[in-house]
């Protein structure tokens, strides 16, 4: 048994018509449309790729052994409305099986996003926690939206619709806190989705959240905005996005924001120099 490029299954040396489905306990199956919806696979979830799902089966070869084998599924990575994640099977010429999955994701302790649910053990019964990694990048592209790129050169991307927890943060704390709802197996659920890491200002006041992991691989979220001095010499950043969109969040830097106030001083002194009662634009 094996794929063609259309994610169709050749069984027996044919093309096996068919859609895959995945059921509510993740298993992943071939109905055949050929033979009163026979099923003619069933397989394990194994592992996630930018453009593909990997799947192990079981198949009895012509010697009565039985081999496990892996296969990929090609397609996109994408999310619904529920912010569900969704993996769209590509079948060419634009038609698609779309495999919805229902149970939770969450941030992963090296902010990466984690996909959880549980499975049965066949022998015991018992159930069993299952998980999907998925590698990639975060990124702020839009007014409350959240984007997780699976790759530069794919166009799998989850983007997840929310809201900050605040309207105002913190430069020195080094965090930003975002939620979203999602529907986990019928039901609404929150998630925090929370970052750690460093704010930066760059000297033409430009803003990025640097974001470092295990293994010193940063994730940079860049951003623009306002800036304008408050109340006992506080600086603050009415923040936007990349495009220039106003987020309705506002960053707040006092005197202690880096050890050496090296970098609030110049803030401070670019923005008295500038004699702008509005603020200060500032460029990406």
């Amino acid at each position: 048994m094996k794929l063609t490029q259309l994610n169709e299954l050749i069984e027996d040396g044919k093309v096996q018509k068919g859609r895959w489905e995945l059921t509510p306990d993740h298993e992943l199956r071939y109905r055949s449309k050929d033979r009163d919806e026979e099923m003619k696979f069933r397989g394990s979830l194994i592992a996630a790729k930018p453009e593909a799902l990997v799947v192990s089966f079981t198949e009895e070869r012509s010697d009565q052994k039985m081999v496990t084998r892996l296969i990929e599924l090609s397609g996109t990575w994408r999310t619904n409305s529920k912010n569900q994640l969704l993996f769209e099977v590509d079948k060419g010429s634009g038609r698609k099986d779309t495999l919805t999955f229902k149970a939770g994701w969450q941030m992963g302790e090296d902010h990466q996003l984690v996909y959880s649910y549980e499975e049965t053990d066949l022998k015991t019964k018992q159930k069993i926690v299952r998980q999907l990694a998925f590698q990639g990048r975060w990124d702020l592209t839009e007014k409350s939206g959240l984007t997780y790129s699976l790759g530069a050169d794919t166009e799998s991307a989850f983007k997840f619709r929310g809201a900050f927890q605040t309207k105002s943060i913190l430069a020195k704390k080094g965090e930003i806190r975002y939620q979203a709802g999602i529907e986990v197996n019928g039901r609404r659920k929150i998630r925090e989705i929370l970052f750690f890491g460093k704010w930066k200002v760059s000297r033409d006041l430009g803003l990025s959240f640097e974001i470092e992991n295990k293994k010193s691989q940063k994730n940079t979220l860049n951003f623009g905005g306002t800036y304008s001095l408050g109340p006992s010499k506080q600086i603050s950043v009415g923040l936007r996005t990349q495009k220039g969109d106003p987020l309705g969040l506002e960053l707040i830097f006092t005197r202690d924001f880096s050890s050496d106030a090296q970098t609030f001083l110049r803030m401070q002194k670019t923005l008295e120099g500038s004699r702008f009662e509005a603020g200060v634009r500032a460029k990406f």
